[in-house]
């Protein structure tokens, strides 16, 4: 990890590592093949990552639909709404207010009603996240003892009250459009009760519901393949158990681990040393857990050649990863032949 310098780009950055890599491959040709080079990428990219970002847009159309149905239920209530003011509506137009004035005053309201939805939400979204974290946190990282990191974001309250009187003017404008241009002679000799009842008045509000079931509709397919998802994912066997195992890193440094035969002792004693520990049913060190990789090593195979489209001198590659016995243990490793390793398994064992 490292931080650039002011003025520098990840994109300049990034050409001096590929020259960098360029210079490498040419001084050691067998170290780093021609698939391998350097790069940067920013710490949010390498956090978030492809998966986690294409889960969080999923999240984010989801939410979108919801937002767009509740807009469309408010659109039509404020139609409703001014279905039943039409009277009140002519008689101001009646006695000199203009449309524009008419539809500022409406939009007024709206936008109103919206910001007030947008604090609202922002206040029941704080403590339910609040409230949920403090039962559990779901194993979601940086988000401290029963979420106490997590805080409202200034950009998360700015979005929202944005999202707010957008909706409130985009959805307002269609009801008050629709009452301040109302026919003053035909609405005033109407009656309360008529008012607004025929087929010009309800086509805006059918228009809506129509949209409104389309949403409902796409939200709920959705949904239920999502929840579908996640219950085929939840049942999918990995493998390995990690229920109730801890992990913890360490680095060894300085001349007295050069040789491998000292940081053999220190991970055998640590190890040993866990293991005694009250409530400690067993102990292993790894280089790398489940899923998180490991190191890669190119190989040639003596007696073949090398084929025609090959990149590089070798036949191709395998992973590897460190471990010490009882690693297979600590995670519930099935074996399906052999054995696993013990502590007789030793540089001076006999090779298998």
């Amino acid at each position: 990890m490292g931080r650039l310098k002011p003025g520098v780009t990840q994109q300049q950055a990034d050409a001096r590592l590929q020259a960098s890599a360029a210079d490498f491959r040419a001084r050691f040709p067998t170290v780093l093949n021609p698939q391998s080079s350097f790069g940067v990428r920013g710490i949010q990219e390498v956090i978030v990552g492809p998966q986690t970002r294409q889960s969080l847009l999923i999240y984010g159309g989801a939410v979108s639909f919801v937002l767009l149905i509740a807009c469309a239920n408010v659109a039509n209530l404020l139609l409703v709404r001014a279905t039943g003011r039409r009277r009140e509506i002519a008689i101001r137009a009646a006695i000199g207010g203009s449309r524009g004035r008419i539809i500022r005053q409406l939009l007024t309201e709206s936008v109103v009603l919206s910001l007030s939805g947008g604090l609202l939400g922002l206040f029941v979204g704080w403590a339910g996240i609040r409230a949920l974290l403090s039962v559990n946190t779901a194993g979601l990282p940086r988000v401290g003892e029963n979420g106490a990191l997590v805080a409202m974001d200034w950009r998360v309250v700015a979005f929202t009250l944005g999202v707010s009187l957008a909706t409130g003017i985009i959805f307002g404008l269609i009801p008050a459009l629709q009452s301040s241009k109302a026919d003053l002679t035909t609405t005033l000799k109407e009656s309360a009760g008529r008012s607004g009842t025929g087929f010009r008045q309800n086509k805006v509000r059918s228009v809506l519901v129509v949209i409104e079931v389309a949403l409902a509709l796409v939200l709920l397919i959705g949904s239920a393949l999502l929840i579908r998802t996640a219950v085929a994912i939840g049942r999918v066997d990995p493998g390995f158990d990690t229920h109730n195992v801890l992990t913890l890193r360490m680095s060894l440094k300085g001349a007295k681990y050069e040789k491998a035969e000292a940081v053999e002792q220190v991970v055998r004693n640590g190890v040993e040393q866990l293991r005694s520990i009250p409530g400690v049913v067993e102990a292993s060190a790894t280089c790398c857990v489940p899923l998180q990789g490991g190191y890669g090593l190119p190989f040639r195979i003596v007696g073949r050649a090398l084929a025609a489209d090959a990149q590089g001198p070798f036949h191709g590659g395998g992973g590897w990863m460190t471990v010490s016995p009882g690693y297979f243990e600590v995670f519930k490793i099935p074996i399906r032949k052999g054995r696993t390793f013990n502590d007789r398994d030793t540089a001076a064992s006999t090779r298998w």
